[in-house]
Parts: C-alpha cells; structure tokens; sequence
C-alpha cells in the first residue's frame, strides 16, 4: 500500500482502491467522494496519513456510487476505539525491538558485574554504547511501560533490576524533557547504580530467604562500594557516581548510607528511587513473589509517600496510571483485559482490551473499551497476567 498524507486530502476527492487506516481498517470506499468531515475526524484524531492500493480518480470520473456510511467509524466513540486498535497494533510492532535491547543490556551489565567481582580488568565503553541505544529506545518506543510490564524476565535478578530501573528513569527523565545529553548521562548513571552490589558476598546478595540484621548491614555497604568503584577506579566523575550513592536515601530522611533529605539528594538520585523501586517491587526476587504493578503502584503513592519526591511520583504516576499499561485486571462482568491507554482525567477507568469474555472463553480478536465512557462495567480487580 501507499501512503497519502491527510493534508493531501481534498474534498470531493475520490480513489480507485479504498482508503485505509491500517491494513485492516477501511476509511472510505472506492470511488467514494471524501466529506469535509472525514478529513475533520482524521485531524481530530491524530491520523496524519491513509492508505490505499488505489489512484486518485480524475475530477470527471462518474460520481454515482453512494457514500456507504456503515463501511468506517462515523462517531467520535468509532473512532476511539478504532484509535485503540491501532495502539494496540503499534504496541505489537514495538515489542520486537524492546526484547532486542534489553537482552544486549542484560548481557553487557552481566558481563560488567562478573569482572568487578572478580577484580578483572573490564572496558567501560560497552555501558556508554548501550546506555546510546537505551535512549534512542525511549525516545522512539511509545509504549515502553507496556513491554516492560509484559516482559518475561529471565536470569539473575540483579541484571533484570538494574536495566528495568534504568529505563523506568528514562521514562521519568523524558517526561522532565531532559535534553539528549542529560538523558545519556542519566542512562549511565542508572546501570552502573547497583555497580556495589558485585562486592557483597554472593552467600549474601543471593540469599533465598530474608536477611538477618547483620548481612543487612552488609547490604547496606554497597552505596558506598559502588561510588569507590566509579570514582576511584573508573576515574568517572562524581556526578556519574552520584546515583550509586544515594539511591537508597530517602526524601525524609530516613534511608542510607548519608541520610540526607529532600532537595540534598542530587536530581537524578531522586528520578531514580522512584524507577528502581518500581521495578523492584514488579520483579520476582530470590527471597519473594513479585508484587502486580497495581500493587506496586498502591504501595508506593500511599505507604511510601514520603521516601519520594512528590513532584516526580506524581509526574511516574500519571505517566504508568494506576493501572499501569500492560498490566492485566479483571471487570465487573468477570471479563479479562490488559490495559492498552491511560485516561488522565479518570485515572482508574483506563482504556482496555479484553481478552477473556464474561464466560471466559479467549477470544480470537480483543475487544477495545475505554472505561472513561463506560457507566454499566468497572474495573473489579488487578490480577496476574493471562498471556
């Protein structure tokens, strides 16, 4: 198919093939003319471009056949849910590339943690590189929340952490509007923050069960390891080793090893807290279940409150919504749906697809909801992924 721009549109216009909005989805008949109104609802909805396998008619071809307005969406509710589709459509393409970078940072921060604890000699250019890619990911992947809540994370769970962590910050430092530079530097920061963590003792950091007050005291040692690694061996420079040191403090003052508070904790320390927490909390450990991330969500805006910046919790919050993108919940009408879109205004009415119907059988094609337009179905519950 070939593209034509919306602007390229004119009405009274008319194509030999239909007109498209995906490859699945027809926006106007064949030899049908085009209204100023569905170039209207192109705008309004954001579509910049149609498709078609067809040639503009020339201006004296026959105008006989009737305009079919059954054949496309004709009403603002049509055309949202036909705007979820393609969402979900751009979110499949998406995954793909997800996977691909996130398995080459796994493999790098692996390869990086295992010569630090083994005091080998190890090149730090690697980290630059992937911290580059990881940025271009977050610039050019929409629905970034939604791959990393649907990725099936495999391996230590150290390496799984330190890249979910970083690209939760990214998400965070995209919504600051960090210039590229910043973002770089932020990137590297946050996969070189748990860099500590290769100097504890494995018979400690790999522990299935929980930590005893000493080898917590342990733990709580590998702020400092990771900033002497960066600073004194790397020779990076304070600011990259910055989020190594303080990422466990706390905005009131109650975390470690300095116990400083509010705006004492750098900038990029505090965009971090909130990601690696976050993922913490959605990633298994050796020693406990995962938390779902509505769950994770919960604990973290009401228990947790004030061991984070409020403005940077409230900006992750409206951007991963309670029921954060891809995270699977169940209706009212005991139906299934992973969540696709956010509604700012009605935070716990999300836009849905639904997978599993009320008699719970699977369905071969998800049905498309948006609950902030919905009155008689309601989200009951966050439950466990049905992939």
């Amino acid at each position: 198919m070939k593209v034509v721009k919306t602007s390229d549109l004119k009405v009274g216009s008319k194509y030999t093939k239909p007109l498209y909005l995906d490859k699945d989805s027809i926006f106007i008949n064949a030899n049908t003319p085009i209204l100023e109104a569905d170039i209207i609802r192109l705008n309004k909805f954001g579509f910049k471009e149609v498709l078609t396998l067809g040639e503009l008619v020339d201006e004296t071809s026959s105008n006989e056949l009737i305009l079919d307005q059954n054949a496309f969406p004709t009403t603002d509710h049509d055309f949202k849910i036909l705007q979820l589709k393609n969402t979900y459509i751009s979110i499949q393409k998406n995954i793909p590339s997800f996977e691909v970078i996130f398995k080459e940072s796994f493999i790098v921060m692996q390869a990086l943690f295992r010569k630090i604890s083994e005091d080998k000699a190890f090149d730090i250019n690697p980290v630059r590189d992937i911290a580059d890619k990881l940025v271009d990911h977050v610039k050019a992947n929409n629905h970034l929340c939604f791959c990393l809540i649907n990725h099936a994370a495999s391996g230590y769970y150290l390496y799984n952490q330190v890249v979910y962590a970083t690209l939760f910050a990214l998400l965070i430092g995209s919504l600051l509007e960090y210039s590229r530079p910043k973002m770089i530097e932020l990137a590297i920061s946050s996969l070189l923050a748990d860099i500590g963590m290769a100097k504890i003792p494995s018979i400690i950091s790999e522990k299935n069960s929980t930590l005893t007050e000493e080898e917590f005291k342990v733990i709580k040692k590998h702020p400092l390891f990771g900033y002497q690694i960066l600073t004194k061996v790397l020779k990076l420079k304070n600011t990259l080793g910055t989020i190594a040191l303080q990422h466990h403090e706390n905005f009131d003052g109650t975390g470690y090893p300095q116990r400083i508070q509010k705006k004492e904790i750098d900038e990029f320390a505090r965009v971090f807290t909130i990601a690696d927490n976050f993922a913490a909390h959605i990633l298994e450990r050796p020693w406990r279940k995962s938390l779902l991330p509505y769950e994770a969500m919960k604990n973290m805006i009401s228990l947790n409150t004030n061991k984070y910046d409020l403005g940077f919790i409230r900006l992750f919050l409206n951007k991963i919504a309670m029921y954060p993108i891809g995270s699977w919940v169940e209706l009212s009408d005991s139906s299934k749906a992973v969540v696709i879109d956010s509604n700012a205004n009605k935070p716990l009415r999300p836009s849905l697809m639904i997978v599993i119907n009320s008699n719970g059988m699977r369905l071969k094609e998800g049905n498309f909801v948006n609950l902030s337009e919905e009155d008689k179905i309601y989200i009951t519950k966050a439950i466990p992924s049905e992939s």
